[in-house]
């Protein structure tokens, strides 16, 4: 896991920014399925500033990997050739729609339809910045990393993540209770089994298959024997988390089982994104 800690900042982007985005995709259900007062709805927009910071976080956190922060502006110049010029792009255009939704939420410029309308608009986008942010790393040149189960993966940390953030934005509004009420209830239940199943299924079997790479100066097989412990590690705090969100979408101590399930899913991604890093094998030295 050495190697993995050279990649701490982009661990922790990985980690914070989609899962921060996940929460409108949480919010966009409630919005959709449960009629909120109109005191609620401020208290809502109110708290959604909480996986904003937490997307801002996350690009923050990205900053930290460049050897100069003010060569930033060159990751644009490869816009359409490069898959990470197209994740940042893909991010900074979610960041633009949530912060612009939350600006005009919190100013109270949205009618109920509007609302629904842009919060749908930017769970897609957050979905869509997941994917791409897992694409970013999809490449010839790395064999352990070229496979469509890594944006896999990153959808559903977004989503297993983002319901948990989600319901902590309902929980502290004191809005969940109502929105449990309705058929928000078995459309969060099925978001979370998703990203559950999406998160543990794609991260296990795409860091199993590396045992069977190889190159001159490292065997997959032994990478992959040193992260087995942490690998059962992140799978077990990320379905913890998936439970954990059930329970306060029930109604089960809400404020208190979504922050727990908030702070697992973080533990748990984190976990998942360090033992992604270390099981790298390039192309270059690579046999079968």
């Amino acid at each position: 896991m050495e190697a993995a800690l050279n990649e701490l900042p982009l661990a922790l982007f990985t980690t914070l920014a989609p899962m921060g985005a996940g929460a409108f995709v949480a919010l966009a259900c409630a919005l959709f399925t449960t009629t909120f007062s109109d005191e609620q709805l401020k208290r809502i927009d109110r708290f959604t500033a909480l996986p904003l910071i937490v997307v801002l976080a996350g690009f923050v956190a990205s900053f930290f990997h460049l050897a100069n922060p003010l060569h930033a502006p060159m990751v644009f110049a490869g816009i359409g050739s490069s898959p990470l010029s197209n994740e940042i792009v893909v991010g900074c255009v979610f960041l633009a729609l949530a912060v612009v939704y939350w600006i005009l939420a919190v100013a109270g410029k949205l009618s109920s339809g509007a609302r629904k309308g842009f919060a749908a608009v930017v769970a897609v986008a957050a979905l869509v910045f997941a994917c791409f942010t897992g694409l970013a790393y999809v490449m010839d040149t790395i064999a352990s990393w070229n496979s469509p189960l890594v944006p896999t993966q990153l959808v559903g940390f977004s989503l297993t993540g983002g319901m948990a953030l989600g319901a902590l934005v309902l929980a502290l509004a004191g809005a969940l209770g109502d929105a449990a009420k309705g058929p928000f209830k078995m459309v969060a239940l099925a978001v979370v089994v998703a990203g559950v199943v999406l998160a543990v299924v794609a991260f296990c079997t795409q860091i199993m298959g590396v045992s069977g790479l190889s190159n001159a100066l490292a065997s997959g097989a032994d990478l992959v024997s040193e992260v087995a412990s942490f690998v059962a590690v992140a799978s077990v705090l990320l379905v913890a988390s998936g439970v954990a969100t059930v329970l306060a979408v029930r109604g089960v101590s809400p404020v208190a089982l979504s922050s727990a399930a908030s702070v697992l899913a973080v533990a748990g991604i984190f976990v998942a994104r360090l033992v992604f890093y270390a099981v790298q094998l390039s192309v270059g030295l690579y046999v079968m």
